[in-house]
């Protein structure tokens, strides 16, 4: 991963946004959040959204994933296809972290 490594990417989203650059597109992470699900529960949710430009507007959904635990929400969010069909480790020596 340019301008950091793949582990503090990683770990930063788990609780925190972060902005992503691959090739000339510019992504919007934004960071897992726990919430109170319908049955009282707890859940995990994570977003990815394709930008206009860096920090623009939004104009395409990568993948918006809920699981029970943040754990269980970075393993989908790592395994999917996110960018042009190829998975979060597909892509991990392209992507820059900004």
């Amino acid at each position: 991963m340019k301008q950091g490594n793949t582990r503090e990417f990683l770990e930063t989203i788990e609780a925190q946004d972060a902005y992503v650059h691959y090739k000339d597109r510019f992504f919007f992470v934004n960071g897992c959040c726990v919430f109170r699900n319908e049955s009282g529960g707890k859940s995990s949710c994570i977003e990815m959204y394709e930008l206009e430009s860096d920090h623009g507007n939004a104009i395409a959904d990568i993948c918006s994933i809920t699981k029970p635990t943040i754990e269980e929400v970075m393993e989908e969010f790592t395994h999917i296809p996110l960018i042009d069909g190829k998975t979060f480790w597909e892509l991990e020596n392209e992507l820059e972290w900004v």
